[in-house]
């Protein structure tokens, strides 16, 4: 189709995955075209350390959005590139996909576990860039951070701390605090930052709405109505996302009583509510046309749910455990999925084969598309050209420093004739295990 005119096939596909260690991998592989065989996608780099009091939420993983309401669809036009990520310490943290380095000072407290987090870059209202953290406990938290560089949409946006030219320069500070629900589970922002669905578990925590910039609520959702038992089951708000194109006005709800709502903000109640296989809900995604809603849930099924009909379509298989996130491509026909068996897949929606997949080690917590426009894509290669430049010289110069000392233990051990191979075998693997641990 038209998607896949504009040499976009050849760019390569990267995704970033958190864990529950607190490690950030990434999975890399070459192109729309090279999918297909099993082993297209490899894991290619590695940050952080790990520690579980640090591993990352689950689901709290978004890539950086408009700082204008428009919808994000191709990578010109946010601040992608930048990865909103939530960690069990209370934190949030912004991080370059690219390098996998902290902007904006590094990680904020937000004073309880967040169940959300949005980030958004400047826009036509607002010169820095905002984040949005929503807590367990029902609070939203708001920070600030001055930008530094020309707005020219995102291809620029996303040249950070691994080009150099654009950064978030200061640090993250907290703009305001507000409570938006009692006991919150699922949250979404949109809109450039200034809409926020949440909602949660109990009794008057069912889907709200609210406008950030003036801690409003603005649309509180009625309950379905009792079953024919006149049981009507407490509220559960399990995942969320806002419908692109409705300016805000909609969005789907997913629940622990595996309903799939779709709600209007001009009508109280939702105006769609079907059942959705038989578990908690806990990721949305939609597609590019919205035609699609894909639901994933703790059960590990995927399924295909078609808006129009209103009928499951299809199913995605393969998942041998419960799925933490699914995350759609922004330009391309794909959607991934990441979760408890640790097997990162990649799928094609429109034939729902899987198209790569990559054992990732740890058990996953979240999901995003690393989509980088082809300037960003130029100008980062360049910058890796330097610095592998740079590391060449300091190895040489190393190696020089080293090479006195370096020659009798050589000596030594070319004596040796019987254990000669096996101790250079030996060395080389070491070595092997130690540029692992780089990453």
């Amino acid at each position: 189709g038209k998607m896949f005119e504009d040499g976009a096939t050849g760019r390569r596909l990267r995704l970033i995955v958190t864990d529950e260690l607190g490690i950030l991998r990434r999975a890399e592989a070459a192109g729309r075209s090279a999918l297909g065989s099993k082993e297209t996608f490899t894991m290619n780099a590695r940050w952080g350390q790990a520690t579980r009091a640090r591993g990352f939420v689950k689901g709290c993983c978004s890539a950086g959005q408009s700082g204008d309401g428009g919808v994000v669809t191709t990578s010109d036009d946010a601040p992608s590139g930048w990865l909103a990520v939530a960690r069990n310490d209370k934190t949030a943290e912004v991080i370059e996909m690219a390098t996998g380095a902290a902007m904006g000072g590094g990680p904020v407290d937000v004073g309880g576990t967040p169940v959300a987090v949005d980030l958004f870059g400047p826009g036509s209202a607002r010169e820095g860039c905002r984040l949005v953290t929503v807590t367990e406990e029902g609070d939203a938290v708001v920070h600030a951070c001055g930008y530094e560089g020309v707005v020219t949409g995102f291809g620029d946006l996303s040249l950070g701390v691994g080009a150099g030219q654009e950064r978030i320069v200061e640090e993250w500070s907290e703009e305001s605090r507000f409570k938006v629900i009692g006991n919150a589970l699922s949250a979404r922002v949109s809109g450039g930052g200034d809409r926020l669905i949440c909602g949660g578990n109990g009794q008057g925590n069912d889907v709200k709405m609210y406008d950030v910039e003036e801690q409003k609520l603005i649309f509180k959702s009625k309950p379905p109505p009792p079953d024919w038992l006149g049981y009507r089951a407490p509220p559960y708000v399990s995942a969320m996302h806002f419908i692109p194109g409705t300016d805000c006005r909609e969005f789907l709800a997913g629940t622990g009583e595996h309903m799939l709502r779709r709600y209007d903000v001009r009508e109280r109640r939702a105006v769609m509510d079907v059942p959705i296989g038989e578990w908690v809900i806990t990721s949305l995604q939609m597609n590019h046309d919205q035609s699609v809603a894909y639901v994933a849930n703790n059960h590990g099924n995927l399924f295909g749910f078609d808006m129009k009909t209103q009928r499951m379509a299809h199913k995605f298989k393969g998942h041998q455990g419960g799925i933490r996130q699914i995350a759609v491509h922004p330009e391309e026909d794909l959607i991934v999925s990441a979760g408890l068996d640790r097997w990162l897949r990649v799928f094609s929606m429109s034939t729902r084969k899987c198209l790569g997949q990559v054992y990732m080690q740890q058990v996953m917590s979240g999901v995003q598309w690393d989509v980088r426009s082809p300037a960003w894509e130029e100008a980062f290669a360049e910058a890796e050209k330097k610095a592998k430049g740079k590391e060449k010289k300091k190895k040489a110069r190393a190696v020089e420093d080293a090479d006195e000392e370096e020659v009798p233990k050589k000596k030594k051990k070319l004596k040796k004739s019987d254990g000669e191979k096996v101790t250079k075998k030996k060395k080389k693997k070491v070595r092997r295990d130690d540029d692992n641990d780089d990453f």
